[in-house]
């Protein structure tokens, strides 16, 4: 009799593990549709319809100015965005580089899975990023419209690619607000080849990859702001120079090229 209830047991547990990778499986084969995308065919800037810039000197004491529909830092040339950052004086700056986001021009919503194909820069200070963030960034500021770090490199850490989530609870001790968590995953050609990274939102998880390989994932925190984490997003990208995660610069590495092949968005259903 016990051994009959070890055999039944085991056949019980069995079948439990199998339902269970096949329900992972499933998940990683959610029916998608594209909804929105660049491919880059054109030459010259970015098509204004769906990319607006940031100008100057914008967030974490960072030492580029990003420049407005400037072609020395972002151009489109042979099929790829091209953002380049540059060691020259500009406006009161030593170096200059390009951001450019989707605000007010498209935001994605729900379900979805997003796609970028880049080749990224290196060297100490170089600071590239693909991420999201709220659509109501305006409105309720940062962490609370919450962040999406899709890829972020920093020179000082070769062959590293850190994905992160920031969020803020508005319940913690005021100094403790701000939350974030993440991961990282290397690669030894980072900065010769092509690699497709991407965010995949679904119900209230959230997970980043690269090249379908999986290295972050998280469900919505409970506390955080609101429904931040499901709200409606926006894409940004850019390449910063130096700031408290860049660190200290060398300059013989300029001019660096973030290079996008593509973006594509997709509703999973």
């Amino acid at each position: 009799m016990k051994t009959l209830n070890y055999l039944l047991l085991a056949a019980i547990l069995s079948s439990s593990i199998a339902g269970s990778a096949q329900t992972s499986a499933s998940k990683s084969k959610a029916k998608k549709t594209l909804v929105w995308r660049d491919e880059f065919k054109r030459k010259g800037l970015p098509d204004s319809a769906k990319w607006g810039y940031e100008e100057g000197f914008i967030r974490n004491r960072e030492s580029q100015y990003y420049t407005r529909a400037r072609l020395e830092n972002c151009h489109i040339k042979g099929g790829k965005l091209i953002l380049e950052s540059i060691k020259e004086k500009y406006k009161n700056a030593e170096y200059t580089s390009a951001s450019i986001n989707t605000l007010g021009k498209q935001q994605f919503e729900g379900d979805f899975r997003i796609e970028i194909r880049a080749k990224i820069p290196s060297g100490k200070g170089i600071w590239p990023a693909l991420w999201m963030m709220g659509s109501n960034v305006r409105e309720v500021g940062w962490p609370k419209c919450f962040e999406f770090d899709i890829m972020e490199f920093v020179g000082k850490e070769p062959g590293t690619i850190h994905g992160t989530f920031h969020w803020w609870e508005p319940d913690a001790d005021k100094s403790k607000q701000h939350k974030s968590k993440g991961s990282k995953i290397k690669f030894d050609d980072l900065h010769k080849k092509y690699h497709v990274y991407g965010l995949e939102r679904k119900g209230d998880t959230a997970t980043v990859f690269v090249d379908d390989k999986v290295f972050f994932s998280m469900a919505a925190p409970v506390n955080a702001y609101k429904d931040s984490f499901t709200s409606p997003v926006y894409l940004l990208i850019n390449t910063a120079v130096g700031g408290e995660w860049g660190g200290p610069i060398d300059d013989a590495i300029f001019p660096q090229k973030l290079y996008i092949d593509y973006v594509r968005v997709f509703k999973l259903e």
